[in-house]
């Protein structure tokens, strides 16, 4: 065999290891996004047909959150994933209302991977983020007069829905006034006020659900339906006046380990019952204002399954996602027994025999003594050694002297 045709027959085989190595598929410009009105979805379009998964970044296990193409099953050029709006809280995505425009977002990552198992450097990822807008909803009445009378002017009006809020506060008392709860120790007693941004005469609100979480991802339903899920720790929700504020009587709680509390509520937003309101058979009467939750008959459930069944994913248009943040400190502790708690937003005072100390972390204070002892030690060395050699070279030096005189 000639060294030529040997040549040959090794880049051969070079090309066709190299070409074994690599997937011989892309996409072919930006896949294109559909934003609602009850999925969101993401098409994408490659040159060769697509055999791999597609799917939303950090759930591609989860069942409902990937789509997967298979060679000889269901491959395409176009490959397409939507997931429905009520589903997304499966995937871990959560519909946000925006604080100043009251739309709803939601954002995500789309991830199309060129193989069926493994992460390869022919995937790419999307981020997409979709809002939702609000739509405005005119209310009207319609009078039905028994006599003849004439009509003499019609007048229309938009209502604004108004917006609840969530404070906690420490006491019994139901006063949204009284200075936030920022700081409370286990067992001090606090009470949970929804209120309303403004008076309505038309509109009310209802606390649906609430959930205590930490930071860590622990959680726990505290309401249901406005009713309590563990009496020892907070009362059902009691409604005021109109529906215009709901309030629950609650004891200072924590999770173990964690400080930091997040109440998380779902409230929403439904219509007063008037003297002279008129139901039409056949419609529902969810809409309508609840003096006081039905709480009676209730199923004894596990906390898995209250938590599972919470709806806090922000899909309906009237409900409304508030939370709010407390921290709980366990007196019991033996580390934090004597620690007196400073009033919400006061810094406690310096003392004036503190102004000139110096703190720092055990660690740091360890390093920084080893460093020093090491130095000191070194430079010791270092002046005797230098001592040595000087007194040496002036003996050297006399005798050499010595030697010639």
């Amino acid at each position: 065999m000639t060294p030529s045709l040997i040549l040959i027959c090794l880049l051969s085989i070079c090309a066709s290891l190299a070409s074994g190595k690599s997937i011989d598929n892309k996409l072919i410009g930006t896949p294109s996004v559909k934003c609602g009105p009850d999925t969101i979805e993401i098409k994408g379009t490659t040159e060769k047909e697509f055999e791999g998964v597609l799917f939303i970044k950090n759930w591609r296990r989860k069942a409902g959150c990937a789509t997967g193409y298979q060679r000889y099953v269901n491959t395409t050029t176009n490959p397409t994933y939507s997931i429905p709006l009520t589903d997304l809280s499966e995937c871990g995505l959560e519909l946000r209302r925006h604080p100043k425009t009251r739309e709803l977002e939601v954002f995500t990552v789309f991830v199309f991977s060129f193989h069926s198992n493994f992460v390869t450097m022919s995937d790419r990822a999307f981020a997409v983020h979709c809002i939702f807008q609000q739509q405005s909803i005119t209310v009207g009445t319609k009078f039905n007069f028994i006599s003849d009378i004439t009509t003499r002017a019609t007048f229309n009006g938009v209502s604004r829905m108004p917006e609840p809020t969530l404070a906690i506060v420490n006491g019994r008392v139901p006063d949204e006034n009284i200075a936030p709860a920022t700081w409370v120790r286990v067992g001090d007693p606090i009470m949970f006020i929804w209120n309303t941004t403004h008076q309505s005469e038309l509109y009310g609100i209802e606390v649906e659900d609430c959930l205590a979480k930490t930071l860590d991802g622990r959680m726990i339903k505290i309401i249901e339906n406005g009713c309590t899920t563990d009496d020892l720790i907070i009362s059902s929700v009691q409604y005021g006046d109109r529906n215009q504020k709901a309030f629950a009587d609650a004891m200072a709680f924590k999770f173990p380990d964690a400080d930091d509390i997040w109440i998380k509520c779902s409230v929403r937003t439904c219509i007063q019952r008037h003297k002279h309101l008129l139901i039409a058979e056949g419609i529902s009467e969810d809409h309508i204002c609840k003096s006081e939750p039905l709480c009676h008959n209730r199923r004894k459930r596990s906390a898995a399954e209250l938590t599972a069944s919470a709806k806090l994913d922000g899909t309906d248009e009237n409900v409304h996602i508030i939370d709010q943040k407390m921290r709980v400190i366990d007196v019991y502790s033996p580390s934090e027994a004597n620690l007196t708690l400073p009033e919400p937003m006061e810094l406690a005072p310096l003392r004036p025999e503190e102004e000139s100390k110096l703190c720092m972390l055990k660690s740091i204070y360890a390093s920084s003594a080893a460093f020093m002892i090491t130095l000191y030690v070194s430079t010791a060395i270092s002046g005797g050694v230098l001592i040595y050699s000087l007194k040496r070279h002036a003996s050297k030096t006399a005798q050499l002297r010595a030697q010639r005189c």
